[in-house]
């Protein structure tokens, strides 16, 4: 392959190589499956080491944009973005930013009383009865464990697909999960549990009636319960307040 790179600045030897390889790919001049030249001949022609050039592709890696192969057939590939990557990375900025409970709220009235409207639309029957089992098996759940990890997560998850919109599913995904991981912490409980599947029940029964209005306002009166449950909560090592996670005294 015929490459224009440049070679780079001491200052940002890594750095400098992750713009150049990221550019190369998103402007199609590297396209997925193909391989990068082997280590010594690209360190070469970028004027780097090989460790400079590893370091970038430790980078890439995490930005799901290469894969390292090991062995006679390995090196480094070019790699369709995986979204759960995507995901995971923002589920990572989100902890370590500890943003506020009322952020992640604010977030959540932006954009998912729109999608329950476009779920009162769209959503087959088959999608209605996935949801009416899900709250079904929730309520089995007593003391909240699976709800947390599987269940809550997978009911809105339903409701993002059924948009369609794969950029609304990245975001509501990704916040689902960091509020869930901060459920795991602050131990939310029973109450909570029955709190989040009667909002549920409502958001469902006014999708089954193909009513987008009555669908948002169930929503945002469901992201309301859930935040005041979660800040009423004081069960576990840490307390999640309007400020972020901090830890009990």
């Amino acid at each position: 392959m015929d490459f224009k790179f440049e070679t780079v600045k001491a200052n940002r030897i890594s750095q400098n190589i992750v713009e150049q390889i990221r550019g190369a790919i998103l402007e199609g001049e590297l396209k997925i499956g193909d391989q990068l030249p082997p280590e010594k001949d690209f360190a070469r022609h970028f004027g780097v080491s090989k460790s400079s050039l590893r370091e970038a592709y430790r980078v890439l890696e995490a930005y799901g944009l290469l894969e390292i192969r090991q062995g006679m057939s390995g090196g480094a590939f070019v790699k369709e973005v995986d979204l759960r990557t995507v995901k995971d990375s923002l589920v990572n900025y989100f902890f370590f930013q500890n943003p506020g409970l009322r952020e992640y709220t604010q977030i959540r009235m932006f954009i998912e009383p729109q999608v329950v409207k476009i779920c009162a639309e769209k959503a087959t029957e088959d999608d209605i009865l996935y949801l009416e089992d899900n709250i079904h098996a929730m309520e089995q759940e007593p003391d909240g464990e699976s709800f947390m990890s599987d269940l809550d997560s997978a009911f809105h998850k339903k409701l993002v697909d059924i948009t369609g919109n794969k950029i609304i599913s990245l975001i509501v995904e990704s916040v689902q999960t960091a509020l869930i991981n901060i459920k795991r912490i602050v131990h939310t409980d029973e109450e909570f549990l029955h709190m989040v599947c009667q909002g549920h029940e409502k958001i469902v029964a006014a999708i089954r009636q193909r009513n987008p209005e009555m669908a948002g306002q169930a929503m945002i009166e469901h992201i309301t319960d859930v935040e005041t449950g979660m800040l009423a909560s004081k069960n576990g090592s840490m307390i999640i307040t309007e400020k972020g996670l901090l830890k009990r005294i």
